[in-house]
């Protein structure tokens, strides 16, 4: 942990710096904190990074974020404690300006994330980048494109050696006046964390008041393969991964089935998300990109099986994935796709594929994975990044731009989240950022569960549609467990 003199020689090189404070909790339920600062009424989010059981296996929770930004249809929305403000402008600039402001260096020992930007970009984001895209899809449930909260205080919990780390980024200009200050804040903040862990947890409503409904059905979904299917014969794409939706209305808030989710669903990525009438949870397994230091990694997912009933189904499903033609081209080919995007980015000749085609087995379904890796080019700032792995090939397909124009057509409708990343852009140019799926998300009374499925030139329309159900199932089984658990304690009380 730095001390006040290390930090006041970094302040000298360095727009901020972040004051620490450090100490141990046993059984530390990062959800508890969550369900009692949701109360407030602030935007607020929980996000867990990397498998819980290693070193660097950190849950992060937001507190009192110092500006609250969401970015539609080329206007950025500011929320402040002085109020809100609406102006026509790029987002990328708007974003680069404010973590250089507080631009911090990358300490050892500490968490990796200590303050910056956190939140997500939308799959439909990727406009902005790339002015090639001009989607008209329908937006009925006027879903943001980018939605992030900037933060100078961050609460991280190491899994592995249940410490908690509470940060305070403070501006240089300001470090003299302010540490001694900063250092007792932040013990009065561990004070008032151990006082909340003694409060019992709220209890959150949460009901599916009608049921949840795929976008398309299977007669109209076989309409949509085949025309995908005429474009890749055609050459204009080689894949197209085609989204299928459901829809439902709800009461109560998406937290009420987070415990539920994030149980049966150990995967490397775990969140909740909320902001005014918006919320969203996933169990994400899919990493779009992250940069320690100078490295960039990226693992591309691609191909499925659901899980076996037993053993031996298991092991006949691994089989089929791991020796199936099809799915060894679709992996390959998104492969190839991910090393061209992180090249992008990268210095030249750096970009390495170092793990290929692994078996990955997560609560419902399995999956190949692959690990591609980098040295990140000079004066390639954190947005750049995202703006050149977005969305991942994994969740648009091949050619990207030209399956992309193609997926606005078919599916007609903006996917939001679905599809897009979210995580956390650090202000020492570190990033996190995992893709967007295994997920729902809550946009006033509507509730969405996607999920999707590649379709190539031999793809059976049945077998994809079945493929909907098994990546959305994890996250459907959550929703209705919670939703007949807490509703049945209702009738009971």
């Amino acid at each position: 942990m730095p001390t006040k003199i290390q930090l006041a020689e970094l302040a000298a090189h360095y727009p901020a710096v972040p004051v620490i404070r450090q100490f141990t909790l046993t059984d530390f339920q990062p959800l508890h904190v969550i369900e009692v600062l949701r109360q407030a009424g602030e935007p607020c989010y929980l996000l867990t990074g990397k498998p819980k059981t290693t070193e660097d296996g950190y849950t992060f929770v937001g507190l009192h974020p110092k500006e609250a930004l969401t970015y539609r249809n080329g206007v950025l929305t500011s929320e402040t404690a002085a109020g809100t403000t609406q102006t026509e402008t790029a987002i990328q600039p708007a974003l680069e300006q404010r973590l250089a402001a507080l631009r911090t260096p990358k300490l050892p020992g500490l968490p990796p994330f200590t303050g910056g930007l956190v939140g997500y970009f939308a799959y439909d984001y990727a406009q902005y980048p790339n002015r090639t895209l001009k989607p008209h899809s329908a937006d009925p449930l006027g879903l943001n494109d980018v939605d992030l909260l900037l933060v100078d205080q961050v609460l991280a919990y190491n899994h592995a050696t249940q410490v908690v780390t509470l940060s305070q980024i403070v501006p240089s200009a300001d470090f003299e006046q302010r540490y001694d200050a900063v250092v007792a804040a932040l013990a009065q903040q561990e004070a008032q964390l151990r006082r909340l862990l003694d409060q019992p947890a709220p209890r959150y409503p949460f009901a599916i008041t009608t049921p949840l409904q795929l976008q398309f059905d299977l007669p109209t979904f076989a309409k949509q393969v085949e025309a995908a299917k005429q474009h890749i014969v055609a050459g204009d794409i080689f894949q197209l991964i085609f989204s299928n939706p459901q829809h439902a209305t709800l009461t109560g808030s998406l937290l009420a089935a987070a415990p539920q989710l994030f149980k049966s669903s150990p995967s490397p990525y775990q969140f909740y998300f909320q902001h005014g009438d918006f919320e969203a949870i996933g169990a994400s397994p899919e990493t779009l990109v992250n940069r320690q230091g100078t490295q960039l990694f990226t693992y591309p997912l691609a191909g499925t099986r659901r899980r076996g009933k037993d053993a031996a189904e298991e092991a006949k499903f691994a089989n089929e994935l791991q020796t199936s033609p099809k799915e060894q081209s679709e992996h390959n080919m998104l492969v190839d796709l991910g090393r061209n995007d992180l090249g992008r980015v990268s210095q030249f000749g750096s970009v390495q594929v170092t793990q290929l085609r692994q078996l990955l087995k997560f609560s419902n379904v399995m999956h190949l994975g692959s690990t591609i890796e980098s040295q990140v080019a000079a004066d390639v700032s954190a947005i750049d990044i995202v703006n050149a792995l977005m969305p991942a090939g994994t969740l648009s397909g091949a050619p990207k731009v030209r399956a992309m124009q193609l997926i606005d057509e078919l599916e007609n409708n903006k996917r939001g989240l679905y599809g897009g990343c979210l995580g956390y852009l650090d202000y020492n140019a570190d990033l996190d950022m995992c893709i967007g799926i295994r997920l729902a998300y809550r946009q006033g009374d509507t509730l969405v569960v996607h999920s999707g499925a590649g379709i190539v030139a031999d793809s059976l329309p049945e077998q994809e549609y079945q493929e909907f159900n098994n990546k959305a199932r994890s996250v459907v089984n959550a929703l209705l467990t919670t939703d007949k658990e807490l509703n049945a304690n209702v009738v009971a009380d």
